[in-house]
């Protein structure tokens, strides 16, 4: 009888996060302006075996559109570690919304607080004893952000962690 190998799930945490500028611009097309910076935590949850990470990739997400992408490249744990990723991500992203979306952009600008999805999604390589075994990941971490502006920068709450399932 052959077992599957079972890998426990890697622990991903979004620690802080921060959102200085989200703007919705809609001629003569539909774009995004946005400053977003997080702290993503990525733990080897592993007590006896490194985790080699390959192809790693962060993608933010707003109403279900991609407007930014970024490759953190390979890199290694080490049996129970933790790697910390400072992300500042900005610029200015076509995205497709359709009408609903771009309402629920109004309704979301009045209250001052946008709903974003963080998406980390690459492999993870181990040894087995019949050879290399590729594990897919991919972690979704929904975070509701304030806007932070000059009138509730210093009313600014805490950033509770998020974590990513």
């Amino acid at each position: 009888m052959i077992a599957d190998l079972v890998i426990p799930p890697q622990k991903i945490t979004i620690l802080n996060a921060n959102l200085t500028h989200f703007e919705l611009t809609t001629s003569p097309t539909t774009s995004l302006l946005y400053n977003l910076s997080f702290t993503m935590s990525i733990h080897n949850s592993v007590w006896n075996d490194k985790a080699d990470y390959h192809e790693m990739e962060v993608d933010c997400y707003y109403n279900t559109e991609q407007f930014d992408s970024r490759k953190l490249g390979d890199f290694m744990l080490k049996p129970r570690r933790t790697r910390l990723f400072n992300l500042t991500r900005s610029g200015n992203s076509t995205i497709d919304l359709a009408s609903n979306g771009v309402d629920a952009f109004k309704r979301s600008n009045e209250t001052g607080y946008f709903n974003l999805e963080i998406w980390l999604k690459g492999q993870r390589i181990f040894e087995a004893d019949e050879g290399d075994r590729h594990v897919h990941l991919s972690y979704q971490c929904k975070l509701r952000l304030q806007l932070m502006t000059s009138q509730n920068s210093t009313t600014q709450s805490n950033f509770n962690p998020v974590k990513c399932h």
